[in-house]
C-alpha cells in the first residue's frame, strides 16, 4: 500500500477492505447502507464529501442503459450531492436544446413530468425507476435545474426548435432569407432516424447555417440583455447540430452493424461535442454544480492507458472535460456489478450480467459479501493495475484511476420495468425494427370461418367501377357489403363480381375518392361512378370576418369540452379490416372488442412515451374472414396517417389541427356553408403548412390536408375528412441508401414506392349525455411500390370501425392474461389469442354501413 493511502486510511476516510488476491494489496471500500431514491439517512455516503472533495462536476456512469436499480442508486447519490454538497443541476446525455427548453419550461410551472419527458431519452424516462427522479427537478430553490449535453436530438421538444429559432430572428434584417423549410427538412430527419436526408446536401444545410450564424452574432451585440442570453445559446446549438449533421452525412454512424463499430471512428465526433456542450454550459452558468447523467463510456477519462486496441484512439467527452476544467474539478463515477441481468431500458432482450473471472474486481467485491459497496481509485489505488467489467460488462484491466475516480459497487444488478403498458405503436423507434421481424405466431392463429356459397346468399352481379369525372376505370376498388362481411375487389379494368341480395347496401371505395353507398339492383351489371375527392365541394371565396376559418376552428376548440365526452368513456366498437394485394383479397378480419378511454386520453399513444392515460382495448370476438396464406407481421394491416387502430379514430381528441397552439400550423379556408334543415355547416378546408410529427401527429409524411365539417349552432365537428400523403421521396432515399445492409434502418426501409396516401373519415353523433362521439371511422391506405430485390405490390388497407357507447362507470375489462403485459393494450397483438366462437357470429348483427358522404349544396354566406 502507498504512502499516500496509509495516510488516508490513518485519517478515517476509508472503511472496510479487499484483498486483491494476487496483487497481494488490500483496497478499502466502504459499505453503503441501500440505494433506495427514498432512503435520506446519509451517514453512510458522508464519506463522499471528502472523496470528491471541491469537485464542480460529477459524472454518475452507467455500465449499459439498462439496470433499474442502479438508476435508483444515481437517484439517491443525487440526494446526497444536492442536500449536502450543494449541487444545483443534472446535464442528462440528452438534447442540448431539449433540456434547455425543459429548464425554461419548469421555470414556467410545467410539471417534471412533461418537461422532462419531452427532453429526456425514453430508455430513462420510459422506466419506473426514473420516476424517482421527477420530485427533485422543477421550480424553486429547493429543486434541481437541468441541461442536456448531447448533440442528437432527443424528445419532443426538438418540434419547437426552428419556430422558436425564427421567432428569435424575424426582427433581423435578412431573416426573411433563411430557407426554414430545408433546415426542418434536415432537422426532422436527424431526430426521428438519426440520419442525415440523403434528399438533401450538407453543403446546403451548412450554407443555412451560416446565414442564421451571421445574423446571431448581430443579436449577440445588441443591447437587449435577454436577446443576448438567447444569441449565446443558439450560437452553440448551431455547433451543435452542425457536428451533428457532419457526423450523420460523412460517418452516418446509425448504419454501422455492431461488428464494425470502432469507438474511435464512429464515437468520437459526439463525444467531442458533447464535451463542447456541457463545458460551454459551465462557463455561461459558473454558479452551478452540475451532475452528470449518462454513460460510463462516455464520462471516462484516459482510455488509452487500458489494454485494448480499439480504445487507443478514442477520445471520450470524460477526457476533454477534465482536461479542460482541472483533474480535481471533475470527479467521474462509474459502476460495478457482481452479477444480474439487465437490457436495453425497459424493451430491450434480457441479458445475464458475465460472472466475474477470479482476480477481478468484481470477483474480489463479490466474496466480500457487501451487497453494495464504494471502492475510491482516485486516494486508495492511484496508478493500481486492476481488470473490470465497467465499460459494457467487458473485461477490460489497465490502471483504472486513470479511468475513472471511483467505482459504486452492487452485488446484483437487474433490468428497469416500463411505465406503463406499451402498444407496440408506442415502443420507441429502436426497437420496433426487431417488432417488424416477429411474425405473427403460427402456432397461435385464428381459426378460419369458413364461409359457403349458400351460406353467403344472393346471385352473383358483375360490376365496373368508373370514375365519375373522367370516365376512366378506377382499378384495385373495394366492393363490399357490410351488412354480411362480404367483399371483393376490382380488377385493374374497374370489373369486379359479388353476391349480393337485391336491394342491401354496397359500399364501393377506393383511396382518393368519395365513398359510395348505394342499394344492390334485382338484375343486370352494375356500373358505379366514384367522385375524385378533391371534386367534393365547390371552390367559394369568402370574406366576412364573422366567418374567418381560423377564428371558426379557434371557437371548435375552446367549444370542446362542452361538446365532447371529458369522463371516462366506454364503448364496444365493431371493427372489419382488409389487406388488398393489386386484385387479390390477401387478408379479412373482423372482430369485437370493448374500448376504455380514461378523462385524459388526449394522445393516442399515451403523448411521450407512453406516460399519459391511454386506450384499453380489449378484443371480445374475432373472427378470419379470409386468412392470409402466410403469417402477417403486427404492422402489416396498419398504414401511415391514423384511423386505423381504435385509439386513433378520434382526431377531435388527438388531431394536431384540434390543439390550440397547433391551429397556427395550418393553412385554413371557408370552403362553404350546407344548409341541414334550420341549422348549417361550415365546411372548411384544410392543409398542413409544414409536414412534421408535430404537426401531423405521425412520421414521415410530406401532406396533411382534408375538411372539417362544424355546426354553426354549438361549434361542433360532426364529420371529418383527412388525407396523408407518405414522404415517399425521403423513404425512397433512405431505402436504396441502406439497401443490403445488416442494420435496423435497411429493415425498416426495404422497399421504395411511387405512391402512399392514407385516408381517413370519421363521423361524430351525440350521445344520451348530450356529448358528442365517434360513431363511424373508416380508414383506407395505398402504398405502390417494389421491394428491393423482390417482387412489385400495390397494396391497399380498410379498417372500419363502428362504435356504440356503454352506460357510464362501465368498467374497463382486464387484459387477456395469455398476453405480454407490454403488448395488452395493442389489438394487432391481442388478434392472435382470441379464439373463434361460431356460435357468437351467427347471431351478432353487425352494425349498417357508414354513409356515405352528404350531397352538398355550397352556397355562399
Amino acid at each position: 500500500m502507498t504512502l499516500f493511502s496509509r495516510l488516508l486510511l490513518a485519517t478515517g476516510l476509508f472503511c472496510g477492505s479487499l484483498s486483491l488476491g494476487a496483487q497481494a494489496q488490500t483496497l478499502p471500500t466502504h459499505s453503503i447502507r441501500s440505494n433506495s431514491p427514498t432512503d435520506t439517512s446519509f451517514a453512510d455516503l458522508e464519506f463522499l464529501t471528502q472523496e470528491i472533495g471541491a469537485a464542480r462536476v460529477v459524472m454518475l456512469g452507467e455500465p449499459t442503459h439498462g439496470e433499474g436499480n442502479v438508476t435508483e442508486a444515481k437517484i439517491r447519490l443525487i440526494r446526497f450531492l444536492q442536500q449536502r454538497m450543494g449541487f444545483t443541476t443534472v446535464a442528462f446525455e440528452s438534447g442540448f436544446y431539449e433540456l434547455n427548453k425543459a429548464q425554461r419550461q419548469l421555470e414556467a410551472g410545467t410539471p417534471p413530468l412533461e418537461a422532462i419527458g419531452n427532453s429526456v431519452f425514453a430508455v430513462w424516462t420510459g422506466t419506473q425507476e426514473f420516476q424517482s427522479l421527477l420530485p427533485l427537478l422543477g421550480k424553486g430553490k429547493d429543486k434541481l435545474k437541468v441541461a442536456g449535453f448531447d448533440n442528437q436530438l432527443s424528445g419532443d421538444y426538438q418540434e419547437d426548435m426552428l419556430e422558436e429559432l425564427e421567432a428569435l430572428l424575424k426582427p433581423q434584417k435578412g431573416a426573411s432569407g433563411i430557407a426554414y423549410d430545408y433546415l426542418e427538412a434536415c432537422i426532422s430527419s436527424m431526430g426521428e432516424n438519426f440520419i442525415f436526408p440523403p434528399t438533401h446536401q450538407l453543403a446546403l444545410f451548412e450554407l443555412q447555417l451560416g446565414k442564421v450564424r451571421r445574423l446571431l452574432e448581430k443579436v449577440a451585440a445588441s443591447p437587449d440583455a435577454k436577446r443576448r442570453e438567447q444569441a449565446a445559446f443558439w450560437l452553440q446549438n448551431l455547433r451543435s447540430l452542425q457536428a451533428t449533421a457532419r457526423n450523420y452525412a460523412t460517418i452516418d454512424p446509425t448504419s454501422i452493424d455492431s461488428s464494425a463499430w470502432r469507438a474511435a471512428t464512429h464515437s468520437n465526433p459526439r463525444d467531442a461535442q458533447m464535451a463542447d456542450n456541457l463545458l460551454w454550459y459551465v462557463r455561461q452558468h459558473p454558479q452551478e454544480k452540475v451532475l452528470c447523467w449518462g454513460a460510463v463510456g462516455h464520462f471516462a477519462n484516459k482510455v488509452e492507458v487500458l489494454r485494448n486496441a480499439e480504445l487507443q484512439d478514442y477520445r471520450p467527452m470524460g477526457r476533454a472535460v477534465k482536461a479542460a476544467l482541472g483533474n480535481d474539478a471533475v470527479y467521474i463515477l462509474g459502476t460495478l456489478a457482481g452479477g444480474g441481468t439487465h437490457r436495453f431500458g425497459a424493451w430491450g432482450q434480457l441479458e445475464k450480467v458475465p460472472a466475474p473471472a477470479p482476480g477481478t474486481l468484481e470477483a474480489e467485491l463479490l466474496a466480500s459479501g457487501q451487497e453494495y459497496a464504494y471502492v475510491s481509485l482516485k486516494h486508495a489505488a492511484p496508478g493500481r493495475v486492476l481488470t473490470t467489467y465497467a465499460f459494457e460488462y467487458k473485461a477490460l484491466s489497465g490502471p483504472w484511476s486513470e479511468v475513472v475516480d471511483g467505482f459504486l459497487y452492487l452485488k446484483t444488478v437487474n433490468p428497469p420495468h416500463p411505465v406503463g403498458l406499451a402498444s407496440a405503436a408506442t415502443v420507441p423507434d429502436s426497437s420496433r425494427s426487431n417488432l417488424l421481424l416477429n411474425s405473427i405466431n403460427p402456432a397461435r392463429r385464428l381459426r378460419v370461418a369458413k364461409a359457403s356459397t349458400a351460406a353467403s346468399g344472393g346471385a352473383r352481379r358483375r360490376g365496373v367501377v368508373l370514375d365519375a369525372k373522367t370516365g376512366a376505370p378506377v382499378p384495385f376498388a373495394t366492393v363490399a357489403v357490410p351488412g354480411r362481411a362480404l367483399g371483393t375487389v376490382s380488377d385493374a379494368q374497374g370489373k369486379f363480381g359479388l353476391a349480393m341480395r337485391a336491394g342491401e347496401a354496397v359500399q364501393v371505395s377506393s383511396i382518393g375518392y368519395e365513398m359510395a353507398t348505394l342499394a344492390a339492383p334485382g338484375g343486370g351489371e352494375l356500373a358505379v361512378r366514384l367522385v375524385p375527392a378533391a371534386y367534393a365541394l365547390a371552390n367559394v371565396r369568402v370574406s366576412a370576418a364573422s366567418q374567418n376559418p381560423k377564428k371558426i376552428m379557434q371557437r371548435v376548440i375552446k367549444a370542446a369540452d362542452a361538446n365532447y365526452e371529458q369522463a371516462d368513456y366506454a364503448a364496444q366498437v365493431y371493427t372489419h379490416r382488409s389487406l388488398i394485394n393489386f386484385d387479390t383479397l390477401r387478408h379479412e378480419v373482423e372482430y369485437v372488442s370493448q374500448v376504455f378511454e380514461p378523462a385524459g386520453y388526449r394522445h393516442w399513444g399515451g403523448g411521450f412515451m407512453a406516460l399519459g392515460d391511454q386506450e384499453k382495448h380489449r378484443i371480445q370476438e374475432a373472427r378470419v374472414v379470409v386468412e392470409s396464406p402466410r403469417p402477417l407481421g403486427p404492422f402489416e394491416l396498419l398504414e401511415g396517417g391514423q384511423g386505423f387502430v381504435t385509439a386513433s379514430s378520434d382526431p377531435v381528441r388527438i388531431s394536431p389541427l384540434f390543439k390550440k397552439k397547433k391551429v397556427g400550423k395550418f393553412n385554413l379556408q371557408l370552403d362553404s356553408i350546407v344548409r341541414q334543415g334550420d341549422d348549417g355547416l361550415y365546411v372548411i378546408r384544410f392543409s398542413v403548412k409544414r409536414a412534421t410529427r408535430r404537426s401531423t401527429g405521425t412520421t414521415l409524411q410530406s401532406g396533411y390536408a382534408g375538411k372539417v365539417y362544424i355546426r354553426q349552432q354549438d361549434y361542433a365537428v360532426v364529420r371529418y375528412e383527412a388525407l396523408w400523403t407518405a414522404d415517399t421521396v425521403y423513404q425512397n432515399a433512405v431505402a436504396h441508401k441502406y439497401y443490403g445492409r445488416k442494420n435496423d434502418i435497411a429493415n425498416l426501409y426495404s422497399s421504395v414506392c411511387s405512391d402512399g396516401r392514407a385516408a381517413h373519415v370519421v363521423t361524430y353523433q351525440k350521445g344520451n349525455n348530450g356529448r358528442y362521439q365517434v360513431a363511424t371511422s373508416r380508414a383506407q391506405g395505398v402504398s405502390v411500390g417494389r421491394v428491393l430485390g423482390g417482387k412489385p405490390f400495390h397494396t391497399q388497407k380498410v379498417c372500419e370501425e363502428y362504435f356504440t357507447s356503454l352506460p357510464a362507470g362501465t368498467v374497463p375489462l382486464p387484459p387477456n392474461p395469455a398476453i405480454e403485459p407490454r403488448f395488452a393494450g395493442n389489438e394487432m397483438y391481442q388478434l392472435q389469442f382470441v379464439p373463434y366462437s361460431p356460435d357468437f357470429w351467427q347471431t351478432y348483427q353487425r352494425p349498417t354501413a357508414a354513409e356515405a358522404a352528404p350531397e352538398l349544396r355550397a352556397t355562399k354566406p
